[in-house]
């Protein structure tokens, strides 16, 4: 039975609250409809309280602007990947580091242990709440002209990254150029050849229709590249209690089949990518990341050298 305040607030088919919601990549992207079922499963669990209105990439303002919306209140909630949040909260950037989760498992036992809950812990401090941990996707590099099988072949690259300090650092270290465009400019980067290549999860190379102008897909997958659902502290502090733990709740509940979505969608990715010309290639995981350790000695202050040794000390008993 619903609780009194509830009902209170929820009167015919008005909700009290009307939510805006946006996330890191375009409506065609899978991901959006796991946010529409939470959307669903929050006006449910609000008996029609709350009204959460999902959108896609850019059709609420740029990406990095999502995050500031939040601090701000300008928008509701946002479901964003690692790489925008450690923007503004450097330590995430931890999860970020190339080739720390040797496996999707060890991923996850790490987020939803106690460094998840800590990582979180920061967030109301610039005026937001972290939600829950999901997954958007191993990262490769995709390629306009060639494959990528070791450190050799990446020099010189222009890329696409996320805005993140520590992505900009790991292909400086590969001696690439890496640069920050929009999710919604990437298409057009690419076919004017303003980048050479880009690093986004399979599943993004289908729902934007990357494939289309890059169809050298290398397997680098430096990043578990981690997501979390988030929402405006202040605009969260504004509603009944019942309907912040009703948020709460629909957000737990959405983690896992978020997780599963994207395994299951990475998986058909492989196989739909290969019927559009794309080639599909293993790495030389092993050079990539003797090139890539002097990231963990610049970052270890940035992230905090016990949150990093925690990290480690956990991968290692995988």
């Amino acid at each position: 039975m619903s609780s009194p305040v509830v009902l209170r607030y929820a009167r015919g088919d008005t909700p009290a609250f009307k939510m805006k919601m946006t996330m890191a990549d375009v409506a065609a992207h899978p991901i959006y409809g796991m946010l529409n079922d939470f959307a669903a499963d929050v006006q449910a669990r609000t008996n029609g309280g709350v009204e959460i209105k999902v959108y896609g990439a850019g059709q609420l303002g740029s990406q990095v602007n999502a995050l500031t919306g939040m601090q701000t209140g300008t928008i509701d909630l946002v479901c964003h990947t690692t790489g925008f949040i450690q923007t503004i909260y450097p330590s995430v950037g931890v999860l970020d580091l190339p080739y720390i989760f040797p496996t999707t498992k060890v991923a996850e036992d790490v987020l939803d242990g106690p460094t998840g809950s800590q990582l979180f812990e920061q967030f109301p401090t610039k005026g937001i709440y972290g939600l829950c941990w999901g997954h958007w996707g191993w990262r490769p590099v995709t390629h306009t002209s060639k494959d990528l099988t070791g450190p050799k072949d990446i020099a010189g690259t222009k890329i696409r990254i996320q805005p993140g300090a520590i992505y900009a650092a790991t292909y400086k270290a590969l001696g690439a150029a890496p640069a920050f465009i929009d999710v919604a400019e990437i298409y057009l980067a690419l076919s004017q050849k303003a980048v050479d290549a880009l690093e986004v999860p399979l599943v993004s190379i289908i729902a934007g229709k990357f494939y289309e102008v890059a169809k050298h897909v290398s397997l680098t997958n430096f990043s578990y590249n981690a997501g979390a659902i988030m929402m405006s502290k202040k605009n969260m502090d504004a509603l009944p209690p019942e309907f912040q733990s009703a948020i709460r709740a629909a957000a737990q509940s959405a983690s896992l089949p978020w997780r599963r979505l994207m395994a299951t969608k990475t998986e058909d990715a492989v196989a739909f990518l290969k019927t559009k010309g794309c080639t599909v290639s293993l790495v030389d995981k092993l050079s990539y990341a003797e090139a890539l350790k002097p990231v963990f000695d610049q970052f270890r202050p940035v992230v905090g050298p016990e949150l990093l040794d925690s990290i480690l000390k956990q991968t290692s008993k995988a």
